[in-house]
């Protein structure tokens, strides 16, 4: 039988080496982690945990066609996991939470009854990477609360095979984590928020398992950051981060950009959680200047800016995200509800993994207002007769709250042919109630030029997205020239 692409994929990862800056952190180790020469294959590796013995089998599913190298984890005391708690009150300086030493669960300035947000870095990274620290913040900033950062930066180092096998090790110890602080310190379990990153977002899925499995608990939510694809892509659920870890699972997913023009990506591609949000389709705006980081990178932007909510990350369940620009999933009703991603993002009612969509901006704030633009071109006889024209549609939407800028419909020429409707989603500023739309219709064939070079523009539909509202512009013109500019006002309301 022939190796699936999943497979390929694994493998070729495997053969890079992987001592690639994945997450913003630390420079490259000066002596990489020791590889052990390969052995039988053993059935478990088992190591204490807080006093506990926990095993981890090194048969399958943990390795397979889509994971070809299994790793034995490091020892707790080899990886050196710290849990540090902060709060409005100790902002900069952490108290440390040891689930071996009861005191320092005991005696923690936790603020009572109010939620523990908990950070996970992925690979290469660390629990005072830059990301880390700001996400601390505006979480800090937006409420007094309860945040712990996860630090195994030394379990995270390279090989990545490594990295793999040790966080099931730091998922035991963050579930025994959760499990002190809900039986000695009377936390309930329903105040927990589980937020990670890469490798931190499968870490995450396999604390809410071991949760469940040891000690009866079951977490409101966990939140993953474009969860890390080698190793985890069409593998069994319990190898990474999926719906039954926790009660609400919502993950953000910004990377399927190919690696060095390898047909894989950092970032996971299949939807694992019940809510799975794709911005931009899964490639991000302003991550073409070759940082190999930053399209993996985007969904912590997302989710920290999302805290301020300056703007809504609102985004549309839809097949594909080709059906979602091309305005064919609208209104947040029926089969096409809507979701916030981000912070705020809550159960709606859909299958699990379901697939949303929504744009965002090059630059931040990266949020903004989703409008649907339809441009119905005339069915009359002289349409007819005219055969259609190519052009590309610029268009500027002014409102009484504020203006957009000059946007355009499609990057490539569309044809427009009579009785045919082109529909397009834009993103932009809260402009209010729309009062002015300037078009121009640009001819991408200038360089055969014809004097009557024109379409039959019937009318111009706007529709915010969210709001059972409709703006129909017609034309006092049948024919529009190409390469002129075109304004409606109130007075073309149709």
């Amino acid at each position: 039988m022939a190796p699936t692409l999943e497979a390929k994929k694994a493998v070729l990862f495997h053969l890079l080496n992987l001592n690639l800056l994945l997450d913003l952190g630390v420079d490259p180790p000066s002596s990489p982690t020791t590889i052990l020469p390969p052995t039988a294959a053993p059935q478990s590796e088992c190591h204490l945990v807080y006093g506990q013995t926990r095993c981890f089998s090194l048969q399958a599913p943990w390795v397979g066609p889509s994971r070809p190298v299994v790793r034995r984890p490091q020892s707790p005391e080899e990886i050196g996991t710290t849990f540090s708690l902060f709060t409005q009150q100790n902002y900069s300086v952490a108290v440390p939470l040891d689930p071996g030493r009861l005191s320092t669960i005991l005696g923690a300035p936790f603020v009572p009854d109010q939620p523990f947000k908990i950070i996970t870095h992925g690979y290469f990274s660390h629990g005072a990477v830059a990301w880390a620290e700001t996400l601390k913040g505006e979480l800090l900033r937006a409420q007094d609360q309860n945040v712990v950062v996860v630090d195994w930066s030394v379990g995270a180092m390279p090989p990545y095979t490594q990295a793999v096998a040790n966080l099931r090790l730091v998922g035991e110890q963050l579930a025994y984590l959760i499990y002190s602080l809900s039986k000695f310190a009377d936390v309930p379990i329903g105040a927990f928020h589980l937020i990670g990153h890469s490798l931190g977002a499968h870490l995450s899925g396999q604390a809410g398992t071991i949760l469940q499995r040891t000690y009866g608990l079951k977490v409101p939510r966990i939140t993953g950051l474009d969860p890390a694809e080698p190793y985890f892509n069409d593998t069994h659920p319990i190898t990474r981060l999926e719906t039954s870890d926790a009660e609400f699972v919502d993950v953000i997913h910004t990377d399927d950009s190919p690696i060095l023009g390898f047909p894989l990506s950092i970032g996971m591609t299949q939807p694992i959680g019940h809510l799975d949000f794709f911005p931009n389709g899964g490639s991000q705006p302003g991550c073409d200047n070759g940082a190999l980081n930053c399209h993996h990178t985007r969904a912590i932007t997302y989710f920290t800016e999302s805290i301020r909510q300056s703007c809504p990350f609102m985004a549309v369940a839809c097949p594909s995200y080709q059906k979602f620009i091309d305005g064919e999933c609208w209104g947040c009703k029926g089969d096409h509800p809507c979701s916030l991603m981000g912070l705020n993002a809550s159960p709606i009612t859909v299958p699990p993994r379901t697939s949303l969509y929504l744009e965002t901006t090059a630059q931040s704030p990266h949020c903004g207002y989703h409008y649907r633009v339809s441009v119905t071109v005339s069915n009359s006889s002289e349409a007819r007769s005219h055969l259609g024209e190519f052009a590309i549609t610029h268009l500027r939407l002014e409102g009484h709250k504020d203006y957009s800028p000059v946007l355009k419909l499609s990057t490539q020429s569309h044809y427009y042919e009579a009785g045919t409707t082109q529909r397009r989603v834009i993103l932009t500023r809260d402009i209010g109630k729309l009062q002015t739309l300037t078009l121009h219709f640009e001819d991408p064939t200038w360089l055969l030029p014809r004097f009557t070079k024109g379409i039959y523009i019937e009318s111009v539909t706007v529709e915010p997205l969210g709001r059972d509202i409709r703006w129909k512009f017609c034309f006092d013109d049948s024919f529009q020239r190409l390469d002129r500019d075109y304004k409606l006002t109130l007075k073309n309301m149709c």
